[in-house]
């Protein structure tokens, strides 16, 4: 309809309307275009949001593991201190009843969080990261994750030593279990693993292991929290409740 009567005025050579006529085409074309960028726009906020709320859940999830297992290793890091600076000094009363217990027959101790990338990694592969408004987040996201698999290289890196550790308890120690099935030491001898040289370096590498796994579990513990309240507040302004509820 609208192009027979742009036909006829052309043919009348009444311009004025053939100008109208125009007018509403491109008009009509541009409000379309207007309508469908707007629509897929707010199709990829909704995409992105539903994607943030999933990882809140997963940050969530890792923020629990790492809870757990930095409560299993507390205080470790102490006890095989205490345990090398005894042997050391060939002194039992530097040490308390259980360090020894606890640093040798706990020395395999360094649990790291499974990493929850599922949500991360469809983000990356959609093209969702990259297409964030908000950068700031954006650049978070990729950062902590970075981190995160920066701290699993890093647990591994420290766990080389293991292999040896492993060598030099077997050859001088009796390791067995409870009868709760707890690890401990069989018939441990202070006085001939002070004089043991190899049992006293063990002792030393395992407080090195210790504390190293530590630091590095602390820092990406603080890392996951500090990212997390970020989002949950981002979320909160978008109008979505604590995931975590």
């Amino acid at each position: 309809m609208l192009l027979r009567r742009l036909a006829t005025a052309i043919r009348r050579q009444d311009w004025f309307i053939v100008v109208i006529e125009f007018v509403i085409v491109v008009a009509g074309i541009f409000v379309g275009l207007q309508v469908t960028e707007w629509n897929e726009q707010r199709q990829l906020r909704e995409r992105e949001l539903n994607y943030l709320v999933r990882l809140a859940e997963d940050v969530g999830a890792m923020r629990t593991e790492i809870a757990e297992i930095q409560e299993r290793a507390k205080g470790l890091p102490d006890n095989a201190l205490r345990a090398f600076r005894a042997l050391e000094a060939c002194d039992a009363a530097l040490a308390e009843p259980n360090d020894f217990r606890l640093t040798f027959a706990f020395y395999q101790n360094q649990r790291t969080a499974v990493l929850v990338e599922r949500t991360y990694e469809e983000m990356l592969a959609s093209g969702a990261l990259a297409a964030m408004a908000d950068r700031q987040l954006s650049s978070a996201i990729a950062g902590m994750f970075s981190g995160l698999r920066n701290y699993k290289h890093f647990v591994t890196e420290v766990r080389v030593s293991l292999p040896v550790i492993d060598q030099v308890l077997w050859r001088h120690l009796d390791l067995s279990y409870d009868e709760e099935g707890v690890p401990t030491l069989r018939n441990f001898d202070f006085d001939a693993a002070c004089a043991n040289r190899e049992l006293r370096n063990a002792a030393w590498e395992i407080y090195d292991l210790f504390w190293d796994w530590q630091r590095a579990t602390v820092h990406v513990a603080d890392q996951l929290d500090s990212f997390s309240i970020r989002l949950d507040d981002h979320l909160a302004a978008r109008g979505v409740a604590d995931v975590r509820s």
